[in-house]
């Protein structure tokens, strides 16, 4: 069966099983982010601040917010719309993907002869995969598939440029390699930052197959230098010189650097085994429970990873000349893998982090296929056919897994019951579970699914549920006492993640709007402070840490605490120069009658504040306002 009609069946298949989920529901931190592209549609806002206003990653990934718009603009602000995008980009990942791999296995000489078909098999296998489905029905995914689409185009334009090396064009090879592969490498920065292992990926390239090419050295040795040596160089010298702005958020998390590396290989094997043998019931969103390592036998599994890690690297450096495919495909996996589960801070687990590292494993299997002999004894099948049939096994086996997740994402109340049933402790899922019970008038589901987080062994789990507790007691109009509350914040840990503050914000706002017994804006204010002070010892540039002491100074505004809530504003804004904070401390000033503090803060905004931010212009405009009655 020829390579092509192999790969437009797999995609073909890959839409229709997908097909039954892209009507699903927003999750998550979809809401967050797509939200000014509704504002835009409805011509409240600029398409420059949707595109340029995000403040994902470092960069703001205007090229997926970008793409985000485009989907918004030909189908509205529908599910639909931006999940059908993200097929479409999950479709052109296996073609450019096809480019790459089938280019790869043409340099493995046990597989060149196949190299078209086994490149569809481990595409068609790639795009049925259960492991994806988080990724393309998820719609803010769409950044982990565009960063994919653009590492893939960059290692497509490395093997061209590296053919046309070894043919001597150097006229061709350079441009390629200095001009085109940088702006693609760039493109995927934009649309999420882990699109940095491109480079160190062609150098996984280079030395699976090249290795023994001796031809235009210099010119190999300047592209490594220029796109690999030196960026190592610089995130080697932020890490010594500014270690706060790489992995200073470690404050906010329950783990340690050491921890959060140890506990990695347990990961890595688990996605090698998920990705071999999907288990599809255990997949989803809710792995925030996974546990991390305290020691290399706290559990003995992250021992055994670590070991298991280092065999099968060393079998594959020991296998690289006689079967390349697989030296590549695993050191692939792993390169791949190197930003999100490296040294950055950030959760411990998640299954999207092998949209690109997927393709890696695949290859791996399949270049084992090297090492058969090719007279392989076999009564019944030919070694072709007994290929074919394992391969249709896998993709048959693959595209039910696929098609049973995409029947699970169509409601949130399946996503949910599924992520309930196998990850009962994640704090993810029981908030998810107590906001749809809230939403359809069952209180007393919210309070079971608050019951579960105030008995959970993970403190901060705790704390949460305890504050989420008296929110709830103060939605069902139950008289609730100050000390409730002081209670409550009592169990808060001694720093401040990112999971207190969506809590904390909830109760802030149900005080505001409906009251809550005895309980005051002045008290909750109070709740928030002492909080604040637990956490004293958490660097006050702790992302999550400012944006409480900003709800701190909202609530305190409210309260009519005027100095409390200047004093929680300054030290937010000395922290994080964050706009908004800016804004709110610039509108003190001018109350409390400060003009030339409010004067020169305004100034500041002004030079900081891009001009197509029209919300943070009518603030400012409220400002000047004020003080022009000074």
């Amino acid at each position: 069966m020829p390579a092509r009609v192999v790969l437009l069946a797999a995609m073909v298949l890959t839409a229709v099983v997908y097909w039954a989920g892209l009507s699903g529901p927003f999750i998550f931190d979809d809401q967050p982010n797509l939200e000014p592209i509704q504002r835009w549609l409805a011509g409240d806002t600029t398409w420059q601040a949707v595109v340029f206003g995000n403040e994902s990653g470092l960069l703001g990934r205007p090229v997926s917010m970008g793409s985000f718009v485009l989907s918004a603009y030909f189908g509205g602000h529908t599910t639909f719309a931006y999940k059908l995008g993200n097929l479409i980009v999950h479709l052109l990942c296996g073609l450019v993907g096809w480019q790459v791999i089938r280019r790869l296995l043409a340099e493995d000489a046990r597989l060149a002869p196949r190299a078209d078909l086994l490149a569809s098999v481990v595409v068609g296998l790639w795009l049925l995969h259960p492991i994806n489905a988080s990724t393309v029905l998820y719609s803010v995914q769409r950044m982990a598939q565009l960063s994919t689409l653009f590492v893939l185009a960059s290692l497509w334009t490395y093997l061209a440029a590296r053919r046309q090396l070894a043919a001597g064009r150097l006229g061709l090879a350079v441009p390629g390699l200095f001009l085109l592969f940088p702006l693609f490498v760039a493109a995927g920065l934009m649309s999420k930052e882990n699109a940095a292992v491109a480079p160190a990926l062609c150098l996984v390239i280079e030395l699976a197959y090249f290795l023994a090419r001796p031809e235009h050295k210099r010119v190999r040795q300047a592209f490594f230098g220029v796109f690999l040596a030196l960026p190592a160089i610089a995130v080697f010298a932020a890490l010594f010189l500014a270690p706060d702005k790489l992995i200073g958020s470690y404050s906010e998390r329950d783990f340690t650097l050491a921890e959060r590396l140890l506990t990695q290989s347990r990961a890595l094997m688990d996605y090698v085994g998920t990705l071999l043998v999907p288990r599809t019931p255990l997949m989803g969103l809710y792995t925030d429970d996974f546990a991390a390592s305290t020691g290399l036998f706290s559990p003995a599994t992250t021992a055994v990873s670590i070991l298991a890690l280092l065999l099968i690297s060393a079998l594959a450096i020991k296998l690289r000349k006689r079967a390349p495919s697989f030296f590549a495909g695993w050191f692939f996996f792993l390169v791949a893998h190197s930003v999100e589960s490296g040294i950055l801070p950030l959760e411990l687990y998640f299954e999207h982090r092998n949209y690109l590292p997927g393709f890696g494993l695949i290859l791996a299997v399949v270049g084992l296929t090297a090492l058969l002999p090719d007279d392989l004894p076999l009564n019944v099948f030919s070694p072709k056919q007994l290929g074919f049939l394992i391969a249709g096994g896998f993709a048959a086996a693959f595209a039910m897994g696929t098609l049973g997740r995409a029947n699970v994402w169509q409601a949130e109340d399946t996503i949910l019951e599924q992520g309930l049933k196998h990850h009962p402790g994640s704090l993810r899922a029981q908030l998810t579970r107590a906001t749809i019970s809230m939403r359809q008038g069952n209180l007393q589901g919210s309070y079971d699914a608050f019951a579960d987080l105030v008995a959970s062994k993970h403190p901060r789990v705790q704390a949460v549920g305890r504050i989420s507790w008296v929110t709830l007691d103060c939605i069902s109009r139950k008289p609730v006492t100050k000390r409730e509350l002081q209670h409550a914040v009592s169990y808060a840990r001694p720093s401040l993640s990112s999971s207190e503050v969506p809590a904390l914000r909830l109760l802030a706002r149900v005080v505001r709007e409906q009251g809550c017994g005895e309980v005051t804006h002045s008290d909750v204010a109070d709740a928030i402070a002492s909080m604040l002070d637990r956490a004293s010892k958490q660097p006050d540039s702790a992302r999550a840490k400012w944006l409480t002491r900003f709800l701190a100074a909202e609530t305190y505004l409210q309260a009519g605490k005027i100095a409390e809530a200047q004093k929680q504003a300054e030290l937010a804004w000395n922290a994080s120069g964050d706009l908004p904070v800016g804004v709110l401390l610039a509108q003190i000033y001018a109350g409390r009658g400060m003009k030339p503090e409010a004067e020169r803060l305004v100034v500041t905004l002004r030079q900081r504040m891009k001009p197509y931010d029209k919300t943070g212009q009518a603030e400012l405009a409220k400002v000047q306002a004020l003080l022009a009655k000074l």
